[in-house]
């Protein structure tokens, strides 16, 4: 069986990490932080199709080159892909990484009363995403979808192709393990 998931990985590793999974009309749009220049066009776009949707930024604590590649310049880069500024709220994290945003978000979710969110992020991200974003919404009557930001270089069927695509399917399925251990987070449920 191991041997099966190896040669699985090593074929579809990168396609077998990204999905999409729409909500109709959703209320809040949610851009994870980092990656920008993949996930803002992504949102702005989104934005545009959903104008009642109030649309989420996540802050790390502290935040870093690391964790948000331009935090402060992700709110001017929306307005200038036509996002109203009244329409962005900023979620500071208390607990670090995808899980952290979640219980942000969450937070807020229960604050404003959204019941349907959609998580913008990148492709090779989005099944883990998913998994961690309806494990910690779990119980409460939120729909939660994702959307993979069509502008990424990523490229799925040829993760093993360039450094970009092998460094990062390399990562998530580290991740996956790793958030399944910490916080019993599987990623095919």
């Amino acid at each position: 069986m191991a041997a099966i998931a190896v040669v699985l990985i090593a074929r579809y590793g990168g396609v077998l990490l990204v999905v999409a999974r729409p909500v109709d009309q959703p209320d809040a749009i949610l851009s994870l932080a980092s990656h920008e220049w993949e996930r803002l066009p992504a949102t702005a776009e989104l934005a545009s199709q959903y104008p009642s949707a109030v649309v989420l930024l996540t802050l790390p604590q502290p935040a870093t080159p690391d964790n948000c590649h331009d935090c402060s310049g992700r709110v001017g880069r929306l307005r200038r892909l036509g996002v109203a500024a009244d329409r962005i709220r900023i979620l500071p994290l208390t607990a670090p990484g995808t899980y952290g945003e979640a219980l942000a978000t969450l937070a807020f979710s229960r604050q404003e009363e959204v019941h349907r969110l959609l998580v913008v992020t990148t492709p090779y991200h989005t099944r883990r995403s998913l998994a961690v974003f309806r494990a910690v919404f779990d119980g409460h009557a939120v729909q939660v979808g994702v959307e993979p930001a069509r502008t990424s270089p990523a490229r799925p069927d040829r993760w093993w192709g360039n450094p970009y695509d092998l460094a990062y399917v390399a990562y998530e399925w580290t991740a996956a393990l790793y958030y399944a251990a910490r916080y019993g987070v599987v990623i095919w449920r």
